[in-house]
């Protein structure tokens, strides 16, 4: 199958099963928000973000490299499964003795209360056992091109996880741990759902372990395991301090504002599951730098344009989507809408990692750009509260972008048409500071800077999807 039209194949199936099942959590932000006060929100949300830190580090992010060498034809499918599945139990099983590091993360209420993550310990370790669990199953899946599958169990997963929300929150009253709950549960079913639809029982066969298999699938997903804790540190480290510095009611405003360019990375992980499959080809050089080329600057005009419309709605869609309690929230949208949107590109850059195999040089970025979130976290949050933590996120991810298209090209030069990229960049910019500081006529002004994002754009974008589409036909 031609490239291009794999790519266009995959983003339509991927965006009618990720994004209409995102959509439905994202309008679901009204419902949490008039249940579960600013406090409560906060420290569930913290529970969510620390089950992501532990999860790479109990899978050894197993999941990137069962995707990664299940599209390789030439790998023995059921060896790649079984490394998965077995890597993740006992990962499970030697990560238990050390629970009482949740007593480590303190957290502060808005009434002044102290507390720790100890007493969700159970909650946490049920969480990351079914998440890392799912998560092998449809990468697997994924990777041996049951797409509408795939996009069907996202769709699956949403209903359930809406479904469980409502029963445990407004029927049952269970407070954070219902909304932690419902989640293990829709993971849970739908491991079980991808079991037996798919089959994967016949991938299970530890005869197939071999010590050259594991040892290749574990080098290449080792790195990655500081990598995607790193990752999540980077975007939400700033919850976690916001939590002990200010309290946790600001950090549940600031996780509620964090909804909203969400929307963006969205568009992101929608593109980068279906580009993930299309960007390992048999290609020559020349040909897979045309190739990320193109698509590279349609994502780069798309993920913009999109951050300079959340930056222009971001008091709208805070009221649209939240309590009244959590409209001053908004104020941090703008910020983090672009940050948002540097997160995308760094993404797409990573992609050329994956594709070259070179997990430790991505691991090196996402390093670097840690050292620099977490030190401008401490210095901004106790001068700038929640402002200070979205500061912290725009230059964090602006940096992480800036060293992987640099540092990239020592691979694969993606040919960035510059001027555009940096025109565009600046123009989001003012448009996010004149957001903040709401000058006269402010409204004017932020549709004219949203014009100007979407003309500059707008024609390029145009011509390259039409060349994808001519390309894929």
């Amino acid at each position: 199958m031609n490239q291009y039209k794999r790519l266009l194949g995959n983003t339509l199936i991927f965006t009618i099963g990720t994004f209409s099942s995102k959509l439905l959590v994202f309008f679901m932000m009204r419902f949490y928000t008039g249940i579960l006060s600013p406090d409560e929100f906060g420290i569930a949300d913290l529970i969510t973000k620390t089950t992501n830190i532990l999860y790479p580090i109990v899978s050894v992010s197993i999941g990137q490299a069962v995707i990664r060498y299940g599209l390789e034809r030439s790998t023995d499918k059921p060896r790649v499964f079984t490394t998965g599945i077995t890597t993740i139990l006992c990962g499970f099983i030697i990560s238990i003795p050390f629970h009482p590091i949740f007593s480590v993360i303190r957290l502060t209420t808005s009434t002044g209360q102290s507390m720790t993550m100890e007493a969700y310990t159970g909650l946490i370790y049920l969480y990351v056992l079914t998440a890392c669990l799912q998560n092998c199953c449809s990468q697997f899946i994924r990777s041996q091109g049951m797409v509408k599958l795939y996009a069907i169990d996202g769709i699956f997963r949403t209903a359930t996880t809406i479904g469980f929300n409502i029963l445990y929150l407004a029927v049952f009253e269970w407070s954070i741990f219902g909304y932690v709950f419902s989640v293990i549960c829709s993971d849970a079913l739908s491991t079980v759902c991808l079991f037996f639809i798919a089959r994967l029982w016949r991938y299970i066969r530890p005869r197939s372990l071999t010590r050259a298999g594991f040892r290749s699938m574990i080098t290449y997903a080792l790195p990655l395991v500081p990598a995607q804790i790193l990752v999540f540190l980077i975007g939400y480290i700033g919850q976690f301090i916001l939590a002990n510095m200010a309290s946790t009611a600001v950090s549940g405003l600031y996780s509620a504002a964090y909804r909203i360019p969400t929307m963006i990375t969205l568009v992101a992980s929608i593109f980068i599951d279906a580009w993930q499959l299309s960007s390992i080809n048999d290609n020559t050089r020349w040909q897979q730098i045309a190739f990320f080329s193109n698509v590279g600057n349609m994502f780069a005009s798309i993920v913009l344009l999109i951050a300079s419309g959340a930056i222009m709605c971001s008091k709208l869609a805070i009221s649209i989507l939240t309590d009244p309690d959590y409209f001053t929230a908004w104020t941090y949208v703008p910020i983090l809408a672009l940050s948002a949107a540097f997160s995308c590109l760094s993404s797409f850059q990573n992609s050329i990692y994956t594709l070259e195999k070179k997990t430790f040089q991505s691991f090196l970025s996402t390093f670097f750009t840690a050292i620099i979130n977490i030190g401008l976290n401490l210095l901004l949050i106790p001068r700038m509260a929640g402002m200070g933590a979205a500061v912290s996120a725009l230059v964090s991810y602006a940096f992480l972008f800036l060293y992987r298209a640099a540092d990239t090209r020592r691979f694969l030069a993606v040919r960035w048409k510059r001027r555009r990229l940096g025109i565009t960049c600046a123009i989001t910019f003012v448009q996010a500071i004149l957001m903040l500081l709401e000058p006269p006529l402010w409204l004017v002004w932020q549709l004219l800077l949203f014009g100007c994002v979407l003309l500059l754009n707008g024609r390029a974008l145009l011509m390259g999807v039409k060349k994808l589409v001519h390309r894929g036909a």
